[in-house]
């Protein structure tokens, strides 16, 4: 009777583990029923990439050299020449770089001889007319810058002369520092700037004889400069065919070297020292 009784237990134990597991599987097939059938094989969305433009990067030029950097070219020349030495790379290195150059003129007021000066400026008072004058340098026939041109083939050569090239003011002195506007003398003639013109290059700011001339109209309230003026030049440094921009040539060990800067004049204009607009201009 006790064995059957154990017999009845364990028959009543397994049943219901049986129904226990019939339920749990009823009810994960039910959850698994109310399930989308989408959500079962649900891939991960991929995430979209986004592609940004590379934006190239546009190297900044390089300032235009002023005053003070051709005076530093001409003088790293001049000093390789009286050295016996080659011409420096870091001169080379500048062709192509464009350049402002100020040089001051009628620092001792107004031109009194025209013929006797490079430059200089008069003031009508009853036309209330400025006029404002510079004139270039033919310097094709001069033997020295034959030289130094060597192979080149030009018809005109024309510039200017550096006035004090020892120093980087380029505006009027003081007192008795004032610059003078008479045209330099062959032993003050050390360093200039200027173009070499080819036979079938452009002409556009050739000369010639003509100066750079301009008459302007003055209001009542205005009044000429009292520091002078000066006469701009901008453009590029061209160079030379050994690819150097600055050539020296000296005869004689105990006196400085003449030098030239090779440029194309882009641009040349009046202007009042200390603003940027100019009077007028040539381009």
């Amino acid at each position: 009777m006790a064995e059957q009784n154990i017999r009845l237990r364990t028959l009543s134990y397994l049943i219901a583990a049986g129904a226990g597991a019939a339920l749990t599987l009823a009810v994960i097939d039910k959850e698994a029923a109310r399930e989308p059938a989408g959500e079962k094989q649900a891939v991960p969305e991929r995430k979209p990439v986004v592609q940004v433009p590379k934006i190239p990067v546009i190297p900044t030029p390089p300032p235009p050299l002023d005053r003070a950097a051709l005076l530093a070219a001409a003088a790293n020349a001049a000093d390789a020449v009286a050295g016996g030495d080659a011409l420096p790379q870091s001169n080379a290195a500048l062709v192509g770089r464009s350049y402002i150059l100020r040089m001051p003129f009628g620092c001792r007021g107004e031109m009194t001889k025209e013929k006797e000066s490079w430059a200089g400026w008069s003031f009508n008072p009853k036309s209330r007319a400025l006029r404002l004058t510079a004139r270039a340098n033919d310097l094709a026939d001069v033997e020295w810058v034959k030289q130094l041109a060597d192979t080149m083939t030009f018809d005109a050569v024309e510039g200017f002369w550096l006035r004090r090239p020892w120093t980087r003011a380029d505006q009027c002195g003081a007192g008795d520092l004032t610059l003078s506007d008479a045209v330099l003398d062959a032993s003050a003639q050390r360093l200039a700037i200027a173009q070499f013109y080819s036979p079938e290059g452009p002409r556009t700011l050739r000369r010639g004889d003509r100066p750079y001339s301009s008459t302007i109209k003055m209001g009542e309230s205005e009044t000429t400069s009292p520091r002078g003026y000066q006469l701009q030049l901008e453009g590029k440094l061209s160079g030379f065919p050994d690819g150097q921009p600055v050539h020296c040539l000296q005869r004689d060990p105990s006196i400085a070297p003449r030098c030239l800067i090779a440029v194309e004049f882009e641009r040349v204009a009046f202007v009042v020292p200390g603003k940027d607009e100019p009077i007028v201009e040539w381009r």
